[in-house]
């Protein structure tokens, strides 16, 4: 088989608790209307959403030999990703979040990082890639990858480059307060980041939206996307700026929305559909996701998709 895209990266278990305004008094129990679990995780809802749109994605990580390992692979390959680069871990569990999502649609997160820690430069194997005729390599996981933060994820997508991949990473945040270095070394070797707005001020040390895109294309990065939430998004490359607000919609939850907007944008982006194009894609993803729980499970098709899209004045 051949792949489009392959995602690298993280995937855990979202187990996802509505409506959680406080919690119930320690050694006591709290009843609650809604608890779901979903696939989440930059690399796995990305890779997700690209699948569900009509592109061929493969996912790269690790995920312990458990249950929610089980429950991990069995969603991703039920919404179409290629699950054979996933090594399973018996070292480790599979990574889980408890998210507990107030009536606003805020959320708050209880993290176990678990196996997508131990992902490694030696689990990305070039052969394999290369039999999947791959066209692009994303990355979803800077700071809570420890073994792929800095230099190994540098040479990563250095040598995907030299064998004629495009390559694309979404920043993460970074609770260690590190930011810059874990990905410095990545973006000279990028044809695309994306990055939510939060996050990019800390990486870059600006506040301007468009200094921000224009310190990533400092580095040789091709194109940066700035995710700002409610506000929309924006694109600056060397020859085209693209500004847009966001759909206008009910928000039940914002979890894995930004995830999903990679997805989008990167169906476009690697079927050469222009800037503007690809963002707007991106833009419907987002604005359908935040309608519904989970970032991977809002998303039927492309049709619907585009439909949705031109609802935006």
């Amino acid at each position: 088989m051949s792949v489009d895209l392959i995602s690298v990266g993280v995937v855990c278990a979202d187990v996802m608790v509505r409506p959680v305004e406080e919690l119930p008094p320690r050694g006591t129990l709290g009843l609650v209307p809604v608890l779901e679990m979903h696939l989440g995780g930059l690399a796995a809802v990305t890779a997700s959403v690209y699948a569900q749109l009509g592109g061929k994605a493969a996912f790269l990580g690790r995920v312990g030999a458990d249950g929610f390992g089980d429950y991990l692979l069995a969603s991703l390959q039920q919404k179409g990703v290629e699950t054979g680069l996933v090594k399973r871990d018996p070292s480790s569990c599979s990574s889980a979040t408890v998210v507990m999502i107030d009536g606003s649609g805020e959320r708050t997160f209880l993290h176990q990082v678990g196996a997508n820690a131990a992902t490694c430069e030696e689990d990305i194997d070039f052969s394999r890639i290369a039999g999947l005729k791959a066209k692009a390599l994303h990355w979803g996981g800077p700071a809570i990858m420890p073994r792929l933060d800095g230099e190994a994820m540098g040479r990563v997508f250095a040598r995907a480059q030299s064998q004629g991949l495009r390559t694309s990473m979404d920043t993460c945040y970074d609770g260690n307060g590190r930011w810059l270095p874990l990905i410095e070394a990545s973006l000279p070797h990028l044809d695309l980041v994306f990055s939510s707005y939060e996050e990019a001020c800390c990486y870059t040390g600006r506040t301007d939206t468009e200094a921000i895109a224009d310190f990533y294309l400092g580095y040789g990065v091709k194109i940066a996307v700035i995710k700002l939430g409610a506000d929309g998004f924006f694109i600056k490359s060397a020859d085209s700026t693209v500004r847009l607000p966001a759909h206008k919609v009910q928000v039940l939850d914002t979890t894995g929305a930004g995830d999903a907007f990679c997805g989008g944008f990167l169906y476009g982006w690697l079927q050469s559909w222009d800037l503007e194009r690809c963002g707007r894609l991106a833009n419907a993803v987002g604005g359908l996701t935040v309608q519904q729980m989970g970032g991977a499970d809002s998303i039927r098709n492309l049709d619907q998709v585009l439909a949705f899209m031109e609802t935006l004045s």
